[in-house]
């Protein structure tokens, strides 16, 4: 057993693996992406209209494809193929797919119709706006519309490749869709085409992500069908899993909304610097947490569908104690490096020093609450393996009405700074709820690893923090930040440094979570 389970756990590090690497190459693009629409179009009205024209087609994508088809899709198709019933799930996973695409296509009708009054209620203080702004807007947003319709797919196509365990297809595909954006965007910025140019570049991208996944999926031998059965049993049971899933991701997308929502009300600029610190929070999360959080999810599935709890029930523990491992130390060594970190990403072009501090605050408010935000990824994958939505439905809805409460009275107090702390405050809340409810379902879930694990990550983190923040002050004391490249310099020693001090207390504290990446590494090097 104990070979078996080296074995599982090796399968799922290197999954992990290889998503963490795609992970890291999509967002590096992504803030490639960022860098240059600030260099060029400053923090401005022309920013705030293309990040606002994200809101809803950036919605719609993470509803569908960033997990809830999946969490709904795998868990049956998955069923189908252990029990070696192909037929029948070629069959299921193809009504599910013909299905999403006619949906998709009717709400991407719908967006390209009524963009002028959905927007305002989206983004709240748009009304505020001037007219060029306004309609900038809605252009921008009835051109990514299009994306919605190619992600959809690529949802469901990712889904039958994730339920084979193959993670390679759509890490690539995510890759090459800031590639696309980034390359498309900035030729038809030469030719005259603006901001716009980006939008073009989304919709690009997301039609070749969908490529990239349609041609492996044939290599597993899966076989399309043309047809809409929905009597299939497994279609029912996909709907029946897909409902809760759907409205629990909608809400948790729902607080980015009110984020954005009252940033927009704060004044010219502030969505987009609201936006600039939340992307800086989110990319430890999308990069480790998430690929921890995917990786561990069809071996779960086949854990509770194989009636073995107990090996579900370690995987779940391993899983939040490695998003731990990483994702506390991430968290505090932005908080110490807050203002190095932007200055080093930002603070070229048109982006001007004063804005610097504002969006540092922000993404120290924002970075307390990326733990829960983390974690929660591991815990959701909890809850849908074992086929249970409902529960996360609950939770979200009132986690939703709790970061709107908070939102309204920390506004009140720090204008824009209280956005992003009421984010943080609703993202802890979601964690510890989320976690008591799992437990209270499945009953122990190894809690006293878990604990163990993150009292030694604090200590390591404690530690780590003091040794960073004294590095910054003696190299800011010896050598000036006003030239890039010292900007640049400052901020790889202090990760450097940060990262180090972290490793070598990690070891002196024997801390699980390293010494097995550690031993994963040493296996691959050897071949």
């Amino acid at each position: 057993m104990s070979g078996k389970r080296n074995q599982t756990q090796t399968g799922v590090m290197k999954a992990a693996g290889i998503l963490v690497i795609a992970n890291l190459l999509s967002s590096i693009l992504g803030y490639a992406r960022d860098i240059i629409l600030l260099s060029v179009f400053d923090v401005s009205p022309a920013t705030d209209a293309y990040n606002a024209a994200f809101v809803i087609p950036d919605l719609i994508y993470t509803i569908l494809v960033g997990g809830g088809l999946s969490a709904a899709f795998i868990p049956v198709f998955s069923g189908y193929i252990a029990e070696k019933k192909y037929d029948d799930g070629f069959k299921m996973a193809s009504t599910v797919l013909n299905i999403v695409a006619i949906v998709a296509a009717v709400i991407c009708v719908i967006g390209e119709i009524f963009a002028p009054q959905i927007l305002p209620f989206v983004i709240r203080g748009m009304v505020t706006w001037e007219p060029e702004t306004i309609q900038l807007t809605v252009t921008l947003t009835r051109i990514m519309f299009f994306q919605c319709f190619f992600m959809c797919l690529t949802g469901i196509c990712m889904g039958i490749l994730q339920s084979y365990k193959d993670f390679t297809p759509p890490s690539i595909g995510a890759v090459l869709y800031n590639i696309t954006i980034i390359g498309v965007g900035v030729l038809l910025l030469t030719l005259g085409t603006g901001i716009a140019g980006f939008s073009i570049g989304v919709v690009t991208g997301s039609i070749v992500n969908l490529l990239v996944q349609i041609f492996p999926i044939q290599k597993h031998g899966f076989k399309y069908r043309r047809v809409v059965d929905l009597d299939h049993e497994g279609v029912k049971q996909f709907f029946k899993l897909f409902a809760p899933v759907l409205i629990g991701i909608s809400v948790t997308q729902l607080n980015l909304v009110v984020n954005k929502s009252f940033a927009s009300a704060q004044g010219k600029g502030i969505l987009t610097s609201i936006t600039q610190a939340q992307r800086l929070m989110q990319l430890p999360i999308n990069i480790f947490a998430l690929a921890i959080a995917m990786s561990i999810f069809p071996t779960m599935v086949e854990h509770f569908t194989t009636d073995n709890m107990d090996e579900y029930k370690k995987d779940l523990s391993l899983g939040v104690r490695n998003v731990s491992f990483i994702i506390l130390p991430c968290a505090v060594g932005m908080i110490a490096v807050r203002v190095p970190l932007v200055r080093a990403i930002y603070l070229q072009g048109n982006f001007s020093p004063e804005n610097v501090p504002v969006v540092a605050t922000l993404l120290a408010l924002y970075c307390i609450g990326m733990i829960g935000y983390s974690v929660r990824q591991v815990i959701l994958q909890g809850f849908y393996a074992v086929k249970e939505t409902r529960v996360p439905v609950r939770i979200n809805i009132f986690i939703l009405c709790l970061n709107m409460l908070l939102t309204v009275l920390f506004v009140r107090i720090w204008s824009a700074n209280g956005i992003a702390f009421a984010y943080s405050v609703a993202g802890l809340a979601s964690m510890f709820i989320q976690t008591y409810y799992l437990r209270k379902k499945i009953g122990s879930i190894r809690g006293h690893e878990i604990k163990d694990s993150i009292i030694k990550c604090l200590i390591c983190c404690a530690v780590m923090f003091v040794v960073t923040t004294a590095s910054m002050i003696i190299f800011e004391h010896y050598i000036s930040v006003e030239l890039k490249r010292n900007m640049l310099l400052e901020l790889i020693v202090l990760a450097a440094i940060g990262a180090g001090t972290y490793v070598v207390m990690a070891l002196a504290l024997k801390m699980q979570e390293l010494t097995s990446i550690l031993a994963v590494i040493k296996r691959r090097l050897r071949g």
